[in-house]
């Protein structure tokens, strides 16, 4: 069982506080909305239609007796004889398992173990029973301030990992654990990063919690390095990232808890990890409540569209890196790719 990681106050302090996106309580301007509104053709492939799997839908409480922490996790298992992939699934800051179905409904039916992760301390008791939208982000801004919070939350998806390969021995599970992937949304893109490689470097101190057992990622709404990382200090803080990450972010997903950071700076990441394949799509319009699931008087009209064209990125780059489809590979990196999302969206891609 690998050890958790620790790190001190001061270095969460100053790496995250100013720099956490909020859950899905985001808007989006009409101008933004006007143009995502005219993006409605989806890309003609394999990727965009459902798999032939049949996912069964369950919830379960993992406890991780050596921090006393409860997890709770859903699962969608696709109905086959033969071992899994798995993509684990984080939710951005004040959410639950029931972040962004759309994403584990599309992969589990594409032959993948979809693992979602309920994170204590950062889901949806933070603002339980806050009305209106100053309360509700008040809450989330108190949540960010507090390290334990994301030393928690990072901390537990080496625990879920552990987790994930003791049921498959038992037989409860039926993942093929030499195959596994995360994804995940705003704060949940945070730990994408992180357990991938992502370091934070304070007084004296590196933060590091890089999990090797990972094998690829998806950032939806991927993080800025925030507002105290200066461009010389980028080859340290992404430099340990060796895995193909997906971004995915819109031009109107800014950061609910600080509208400083302008949504442009979530391309970063892209644009400074040189380790493994990176990819990026950005869609005209979208904001951040979208790749989220936010549904009720939130969802806008074009947001079904985004959802299932974010799907067919994201069944077609696990396939790439966790089946290791050569098809899928290509389709990645040669013209499909950019020609599927040529309108309303700017598909990009870097080599090592």
């Amino acid at each position: 069982m690998p050890a958790y990681r620790s790190i001190r106050s001061a270095i969460l302090l100053a790496s995250f506080a100013l720099a956490l996106s909020g859950c899905a309580i985001a808007r989006a301007g009409d101008a933004g909305a006007a143009k995502a509104s005219e993006a409605q053709s989806h890309p003609d492939n394999d990727y965009s239609a459902p798999g032939p799997y049949r996912a069964l839908v369950r919830y379960d409480v993992w406890t991780d007796e050596e921090r006393g922490r409860d997890i709770k996790v859903k699962l969608y298992a696709p109905e086959t004889d033969e071992p899994a992939p798995v993509v684990i699934f984080s939710h951005g800051l004040g959410g639950s398992v029931e972040a962004a179905p759309y994403f584990g409904k599309q992969l589990s039916s594409h032959g993948f173990l979809v693992i979602y992760i309920q994170h204590p301390g950062s889901d949806a008791e933070v603002w339980r029973g806050k009305r209106g939208r100053a309360a509700i982000l008040a809450a989330l801004r108190k949540a960010t301030k507090k390290p334990a919070t994301t030393i928690n939350r990072y901390n537990d998806v080496p625990f879920v990992i552990d987790e994930i390969e003791a049921r498959t021995v038992s037989g409860d599970l039926n993942a093929d654990v030499s195959r596994i992937g995360i994804a995940g949304h705003s704060f949940g893109a945070h730990t994408v990063l992180a357990l991938l490689g992502r370091r934070y470097q304070g007084i004296g101190e590196v933060g590091d919690f890089k999990e090797p057992r990972l094998r690829a990622g998806m950032a939806l709404s991927p993080p800025s390095p925030g507002p105290r990382v200066k461009p010389d200090d980028y080859d340290f803080v992404y430099g340990a990232i060796d895995r193909p990450i997906l971004h995915v972010t819109g031009t109107e997903d800014a950061n609910p808890l600080d509208e400083s950071d302008a949504p442009i700076n979530r391309t970063i990441p892209f644009a400074e990890i040189d380790g493994a394949p990176q990819y990026l799509l950005v869609f005209d319009g979208a904001d951040h409540a979208v790749f989220g699931g936010a549904s009720g008087p939130r969802a806008k009209a074009w947001y079904p569209d985004i959802r299932t064209r974010t799907a067919v990125a994201a069944t077609a780059f696990f396939d790439a890196y966790l089946k290791h489809d050569e098809e899928a590979r290509a389709w990645l990196d040669g013209p499909s790719a950019k020609e599927a999302f040529a309108e309303g969206a700017r598909f990009e891609r870097r080599r090592p």
